[in-house]
């Protein structure tokens, strides 16, 4: 029997820069010409605008929690968390685990670490890696919550691998105007939003919820250079955002992202290939003597075999679009696999060995 792997490739992106805004729904947003900047980058041909794009409750504390860490910590309002500094699983963490960095760069942020509720224009509640600041399990280190300034003095590839930029009250469109916020985007990121283009980086924008309706449809805009452009119509939420940054990177799945479904129709590899022009197969499964491989690109892969435990167990390269491969040296029993370009996970499964 064929087994198909079950999830399309994704671009594993050099930067990340989330971008979260505050309390608009999306038809205040798309086709409005108080946000023309948005409108403009969000039509651009590296772009992909998401038509059916939902926060998940209200007020806007739970949503930033949600989308770092996939679910809320029990936080419904926007006092300062009872039970913080919180051990759960988040993206922070799970970057730094994995050798790779994060940074959450707010605006007016006092110094480096503040954990204070406000300071001028700045709130902790649109802050949420501040949650999760200590030296304990799942904790991040002070060091990653630093003043927007820090964002704003650094070179674009110097940047971390994810960061949050976190506006004030004013630039967020909380209490300032659309405009003003459409004007802070375009001062403050048009400049890298044209360097991810061709630099293998991406540019989230989105909105923590929208004005306080049952609806609560958001604008959520993607560019980069791995950016098959257009307007995406399926339905995703912050949950769906966070869990495809997490396999992205590989990471583990955090609280609620495990049972979200990871966006997958927008995206193409560095060198131009449209993500639906893979097809990639491996049978039979179970399998005995030998498995085989097919798939479409014949650019040097690497097939890597683990055990349950992560353990490696063998290592192959793939140079052709049909490879027969050896496995009746393995133990029987259950097998993980990832295909890997370099250091990207183009696909990753399971397989039963006989």
């Amino acid at each position: 029997m064929i087994s198909t792997f079950a999830q399309s490739i994704l671009p594993a992106p050099d930067h990340i820069v989330i971008v979260i805004l505050e309390n608009h729904p999306y038809t205040q947003i798309i086709g409005s010409p108080s946000a023309a900047f948005i409108n403009a980058f969000a039509s651009d041909s590296n772009s992909a605008l998401f038509t059916n794009s939902y926060a998940i409750e209200h007020p806007s504390q739970p949503n930033y929690l949600d989308f770092y860490s996939g679910c809320n910590q029990g936080v419904t309002n926007n006092d300062i968390p009872s039970t913080i500094p919180f051990t759960t699983a988040n993206l922070g963490r799970q970057l730094i685990d994995s050798g790779k960095t994060f940074i959450t760069y707010a605006e007016d942020l006092p110094s480096v670490g503040f954990n204070g509720a406000t300071a001028g224009r700045y709130v902790r509640k649109h802050n949420p890696a501040a949650n999760w600041m200590g030296t304990g399990i799942n904790q991040i280190p002070e060091t990653t919550n630093q003043p927007f300034t820090e964002f704003s003095s650094t070179n674009f590839s110097q940047l971390p691998t994810v960061c949050y930029v976190i506006p004030n009250l004013d630039n967020d469109m909380h209490d300032g105007s659309i405009t003003t916020g459409d004007n802070w985007v375009y001062d403050n990121f048009s400049g890298y939003i044209e360097w991810a283009k061709t630099n293998n980086s991406l540019f989230i924008l989105t909105f923590d919820e929208d004005n306080n309706t049952t609806n609560n449809q958001i604008a959520t805009i993607i560019t980069g250079q791995t950016v098959r452009g257009g307007q995406y119509s399926e339905m995703i939420n912050h949950y769906n955002i966070l869990r495809t940054i997490e396999d992205m990177y590989g990471l583990p799945f955090a609280c609620n992202t495990s049972n979200a479904s990871t966006i997958s129709d927008c995206w193409t590899t560095p060198d131009g290939i449209s993500n639906n022009q893979i097809v990639i197969s491996m049978y039979p499964n179970p399998a005995r003597n030998y498995v085989t491989l097919k798939i479409n690109l014949r650019n040097n892969l690497k097939l890597a075999f683990m055990n349950v435990l992560g353990e490696n167990v063998k290592d192959v390269l793939i140079n052709s679009a049909i490879s027969n491969i050896r496995v009746d040296e393995f133990t029987s029993g259950l097998y993980l696999y990832q295909l890997k370009s370099g250091t990207r996970i183009i696909e990753a499964g399971k397989i039963m060995i006989e």
